[in-house]
């Protein structure tokens, strides 16, 4: 016995052909551009819609490596060529645009060709990723991209015109080896009133100035000798991330115009100290709102970095999450260091005021074994009653029998939280 008709006419439904336009510009989205240019075939329904997607994302999927013995080569102007084909075809607004394919260097007139028309697209985000080398981008990135609420740069040059009238609606700015003029973040923050987060990674070494009232998340990484830090006024800073190469000549003024500031990350041995010290017992201006500490490349065996980290958990009274990442140091600790943590610890116990009162879990990474370790890990046991987790991570070099002493010790140590869980890995 054959089908019945309607068992017929169900198996034969064009649910391709059926699916809502909103729910077809939302597949598309999902999909590499080659991939949505290719729906076209589907049905009728279907055929025009990948020319209106909002978002052209031009990454390693749109351009695969030519096979050869390179670790990546590519036809580069055949890549530019098919960009513009489908930005020719593309006959919507574009609130999205990113060129980021990897082994791409383009650094000719086609690219300043290329911002022109993204820019006329009402472009909202733009990231533009060259691979190595520095593409000079044009003015034009300035002047027709002018309503970008995202702009992400890597592997490029720039300098803004003159006549630059600012990204007024910028909030969020990520540069990434880039060379740019002395003075080009300095001219750039008053243009950008509403500017919440700057990314400037590995970027020429500049004296970064910062005095960005709308700021929330900063993050700087530095080659080689680095930049020097001052951040004038940031009231609404909540994100903080300072590692390798940073140096400030006042570290102590970065935390002065910083009441909101939850989560702070930085390499300790950026800093500079006088031959005299200048570590206080606690910051000119306490850090109330920090719940999030991070520290790396410690040494504590170092009397001042020893101090500094000491500085900051005694400023810090809501602390919630403190991780430190020691550095190597083949010298052995002085009584001096050792004394400054014992001082710590009689400190706390003579005002009887729990500087810990809120943390809630602490990580050492890279532990060497060291007395001075231990003392530290003493001290956080002894003195935080919220304590649940406490994580150590021994560095790969350690002997079994440095491992077996520092064990040993630890599990004899009183713990004021009985929910503190101590893991050694």
């Amino acid at each position: 016995m054959g089908p019945t008709t309607m068992e017929l006419g169900e198996s034969t439904v064009d649910r391709i052909s059926n699916v809502p336009a909103n729910a077809i510009e939302q597949i598309l989205t999902l999909l590499p551009i080659k991939d949505a240019a290719r729906t076209s075939i589907l049905s009728r329904n279907w055929r025009h819609h990948w020319r209106s997607i909002p978002q052209l994302v031009f990454d390693g999927s749109f351009a695969p490596p030519l096979p050869s013995t390179e670790p990546y080569l590519l036809d580069e102007k055949k890549v530019m060529m098919d960009i513009y084909e489908a930005l020719l075809l593309h006959d919507g607004p574009v609130t999205k645009f990113e060129l980021s394919i990897p082994g791409f260097r383009e650094d000719c007139p086609r690219i300043c060709k290329l911002i022109p028309h993204v820019g006329s697209k009402g472009v909202h985000e733009l990231a533009l990723r060259f691979s190595k080398g520095q593409t000079k981008l044009p003015s034009s990135l300035f002047t027709a991209c002018s309503h970008l609420t995202v702009l992400k740069l890597q592997h490029c040059s720039v300098g803004a015109p003159s006549s630059f009238v600012g990204f007024r609606k910028l909030v969020v700015l990520e540069l990434e080896h880039v060379i740019m003029p002395e003075d080009f973040l300095q001219k750039l923050q008053p243009e950008c009133p509403l500017l919440q987060e700057l990314r400037v990674l590995y970027c020429s070494r500049q004296e970064y100035k910062l005095n960005v009232p709308s700021l929330k998340v900063l993050f700087i990484k530095s080659s080689g000798s680095g930049c020097n830090i001052t951040i004038q006024h940031a009231p609404v800073l909540s994100v903080l991330s300072l590692t390798d190469g940073w140096t400030s000549k006042n570290w102590l003024a970065l935390f002065a115009s910083l009441p909101e500031l939850r989560q702070l990350t930085f390499a300790i041995h950026s800093l500079k100290f006088s031959a005299e010290g200048n570590v206080p017992y606690k910051l000119p201006t306490i850090l109330y709102q920090l719940k999030v500490l991070e520290v790396s490349r410690l040494l504590l065996d170092n009397l001042p970095q020893a101090q500094v980290l000491i500085c900051l958990i005694m400023s810090s009274p809501n602390l919630q999450k403190l991780s430190i990442r020691l550095g190597t140091n083949n010298a052995q600790p002085s009584s001096e260091v050792m004394g400054s943590l014992q001082e710590l610890l009689e400190a706390e116990e003579r005002h009887g005021i729990c500087c810990l009162q809120h943390l809630e879990e602490f990580n050492v990474q890279d532990s060497q074994g060291r007395q001075v370790e231990l003392d530290l890990v003493r001290f956080v046991l002894a003195t935080a009653p919220q304590l649940r987790m406490i994580s150590i991570k021994r560095a790969v070099s350690l002997s079994a029998d440095k491992v077996l002493g520092f064990l040993n010790e630890l599990v004899s140590y009183k713990r004021i939280s009985k929910d503190a869980e101590v893991k050694y890995v």
